[in-house]
């Protein structure tokens, strides 16, 4: 019998971290890769809307079908622009994370900025319509995720879209556990974009841990800890900065577990999943933030994207991926295949190990597939 159960457009890194934890998941989300099944106690597919979004009637249909009243419920991907069914899901109880009022408030682009300047946390201006003159903006989607939705912009261009302010640096992402009083920092890691013709911000993938500067890693402890102080907010999160020569700036926080589990649930760090369930309990660890190490290494995960349009034919893939389509997959120009990883000393080195896979990978996929069906 599961006793976790765990929703997300792609729920495969939690299931993952819920096998680490040593916990039974019943998993559900829109993809049931091989790989999320091969997780999972019990694997639901779920109904798509409108493409590639949660079906809000069908997740909760199939929540009554199919999850003990008992398991707590942890949300990954796919709910940042969908308050209201969150606050459905918590109404059910025993919802592992953060309710709709903290989404509305960290999501909400106008409301976080107006928090972060309560605060005194560095972050870029945002604007409703149209950039003042001089001013570099980024066209955003309120929201959303992925990166797929930015575009350099000088005016919105519709509706549910905001303007950012552009900001040149580093892009780093900070790992922490908030437990709605207080914040641990975890770990840092550094983003990539892997951009095309029609998304430039397209996320490309992560690598850990990194070095920050030392009165950054304080600052940003410190402003996260303000952060759940002032919201309430629970469980494992992550907030994206650009960090310009000495100095930083926030630009989104994610209250929900992300990318970089895929990094970071692994020793030297103890079952991240565990650590979430026990902070939305009100305990934090006594945890200092991972700073890198040679001995220990480092880790990356990278998106691969189909350069072109191809069937899946190639098996079994290698174990350094994850997410895995079904022999027979349909995979169209631009769309995510896999997740692949790389192991280094160091984050660079991971990364480039991560590269050198993911070229051979997309070869080896190519040749396997060059008899498919037009």
């Amino acid at each position: 019998m599961p006793d976790i159960v765990l929703a997300a457009l792609s729920a495969r890194a939690l299931a993952a971290a819920a096998r680490r934890a040593g916990l039974e998941p019943l998993v559900l989300d829109l993809f049931g890769d091989e790989d999320t099944r091969e997780l999972a106690a019990q694997m639901v597919a779920l109904r798509r809307h409108d493409g590639l979004a949660i079906d809000a009637d069908d997740l909760l249909a199939q929540l009554d079908l199919h999850a003990a009243a008992s398991a707590p419920l942890v949300l990954g991907s796919g709910f940042e622009a969908m308050p209201e069914l969150v606050d459905r899901l918590a109404a059910r109880g025993n919802l592992a994370g953060n309710d709709g009022a903290v989404l509305r408030q960290l999501k909400d682009p106008f409301a976080l900025s107006g928090l972060l300047a309560s605060l005194g946390i560095p972050h870029p201006r945002v604007f409703a319509e149209v950039a003042p003159i001089g001013v570099d903006t980024l066209e955003k989607a309120i929201g959303a995720s992925g990166g797929g939705h930015i575009h350099p912009a000088q005016r919105v261009h519709g509706a549910g879209h905001y303007l950012q302010e552009r900001i040149e640096g580093r892009s780093v992402s900070a790992l922490f556990l908030a437990d709605g009083r207080d914040a641990r920092l975890l770990a840092f890691s550094e983003q990539w974009c892997a951009p095309d013709a029609s998304s430039p911000y397209r996320y490309g993938g992560a690598a850990g841990p990194i070095a920050v500067p030392p009165h950054v890693e304080r600052e940003v402890a410190q402003a996260l800890a303000r952060l759940a102080g002032a919201t309430g907010l629970v469980g494992l999160a992550s907030a994206d900065l650009i960090l310009s020569h000495e100095s930083w700036n926030l630009i989104e926080l994610n209250p929900r577990p992300g990318a970089t589990l895929d990094i970071f649930d692994r020793p030297p760090l103890p079952p991240l999943l565990r650590l979430h369930l026990d902070a939305c309990a009100g305990r934090l660890p006594d945890l200092l933030p991972l700073h890198p190490d040679p001995q220990a290494g480092a880790r990356a995960a990278g998106i691969l994207y189909a350069p072109a349009g191809f069937e899946m034919r190639l098996a079994p893939l290698p174990t350094h991926t994850a997410d895995r389509p079904a022999l027979g997959t349909r995979l169209h120009p631009g769309e995510p295949v896999c997740t692949v990883f790389g192991e280094g000393r160091d984050a660079e080195e991971a990364r480039g190990v991560m590269l050198l896979r993911m070229d051979a990978l997309w070869d080896a996929m190519r040749r396997a597939g060059s008899g498919a069906r037009p």
